[in-house]
């Protein structure tokens, strides 16, 4: 029985070394593993350029469009101060003409005020 035990320990330990390397089996997978996350990377930046292409795109677009809106937004700023000189013009004229006008008739009031006071 040991004969058979010493034979079966020897011829074990043979096909235990005849097995296929593990390590090699380990450094396949390392460099598919290093492959693909060469891979995933290069993707990951063509998608992060994508990605910033289009959002200043974007940006562009909506730049545009609030340089549209404060452009309007300015023009009839100026429309409203337009009108609101006009008015101020024309409000500014009528108290000139009233003005005017009562001193006018303060001076024809004084005026013959004046020749009746001569006459009697």
């Amino acid at each position: 029985m040991r004969k058979f035990l010493i034979l079966l320990f020897i011829f074990s330990n043979t096909v235990a070394f005849s097995q296929k390397d593990l390590t090699k089996n380990i450094e396949d997978m390392q460099k598919s593993i290093a492959e693909q996350r060469a891979r995933l990377d290069s993707s990951r930046k063509a998608t992060d350029s994508f990605l910033m292409r289009q959002m200043k795109r974007n940006d562009s677009i909506e730049i545009a469009r609030q340089m549209e809106q404060n452009g309007r937004n300015l023009d009839g700023l100026l429309r409203t101060m337009k009108e609101r000189e006009e008015k101020q013009k024309k409000a500014m004229w009528m108290r000139l003409i009233f003005g005017g006008a009562l001193l006018g008739v303060g001076i024809f009031a004084m005026l013959r005020k004046r020749k009746k006071k001569d006459i009697q």
